[in-house]
């Protein structure tokens, strides 16, 4: 697994909230440490833009 920089953490938790596959799952888990008051609908749409998001959809989209 690629490391993820601090800076990139915000694409992280958005893919999270993207892909996670329910309550119980360990993306949803990883989404709840991340960000535990959610995020701002604009910002989510910058994140998707990043480069960052398209590596962990493309890598990780099913897996979460």
């Amino acid at each position: 697994m690629k490391k993820i920089p601090y800076e990139n953490y915000a694409e992280l938790a958005v893919f999270c909230m993207d892909y996670h596959s329910g309550q119980y799952s360990r993306g949803y888990r990883l989404l709840c440490k991340l960000c535990p008051k959610g995020f701002n609908s604009t910002f989510c749409e910058e994140m998707r833009e990043s480069e960052m998001y398209y590596y962990l959809v493309l890598t990780y989209g099913e897996k979460v």
